[in-house]
């Protein structure tokens, strides 16, 4: 894979005290410049619907709301989502493997490349030779072995040579504060 093709999604699904629930996906390159941002309005569910839902309320929204609509509405098309958000790894796609991604403070593996696994679907992979290792947490559904993770694994490392892979997220999360906040 040429990194020219390399394109990482990032997703968000939130809830804000003042706006309700929102969501946001921004697609990068290989360096981490923008291609693709897309999001929702706020959504702030009605009495009837929290009472209706109950407990499910803010999973329905998050995955099958705000998830699901973004994802359908993007231009380019993505094979993988990171995510912080650990309910988004029950988004349910044939096509789309979530992975929920968070930096660590674990000492370095040897090389880039390297993985750890913590525990099944969850482990440490080492981007770049002198950072620490960032956590990869897969949806228990998807088959951590294979042509396709390894896949992902060297998307990961080869993109890890000029960006940092967690960073992007912080970024959307700012974006939809100045959203929320109509600062833009």
């Amino acid at each position: 894979m040429s990194f020219e093709n390399i394109k990482l999604a990032y997703g968000i699904a939130n809830t804000s005290s003042t706006s309700g629930y929102i969501g946001a996906v921004l697609i990068t390159d290989y360096k981490g410049f923008p291609l693709e941002f897309r999001y929702t309005d706020p959504i702030i569910p009605t009495k009837i619907q929290q009472v209706l839902y109950g407990k499910g309320l803010e999973k329905y929204i998050k995955l099958d709301v705000i998830t699901d609509s973004l994802i359908r509405i993007l231009s380019n098309r993505i094979s993988v989502l990171l995510v912080q958000d650990e309910d988004l790894l029950n988004y349910n796609s044939d096509n789309i493997v979530i992975i929920r991604v968070s930096s660590t403070k674990a000492p370095p593996l040897s090389s880039p490349g390297d993985l750890s696994e913590v525990k099944k679907s969850e482990y440490l992979l080492q981007i770049s030779q002198s950072n620490h290792p960032i956590r990869l947490q897969f949806s228990p559904n998807f088959e951590c072995t294979g042509e396709r993770f390894d896949s992902i694994i060297k998307t990961l490392v080869e993109a890890g040579e000029f960006m940092d892979i967690d960073e992007p997220l912080n970024r959307v999360y700012k974006t939809l504060e100045l959203i929320c906040n109509q600062e833009v």
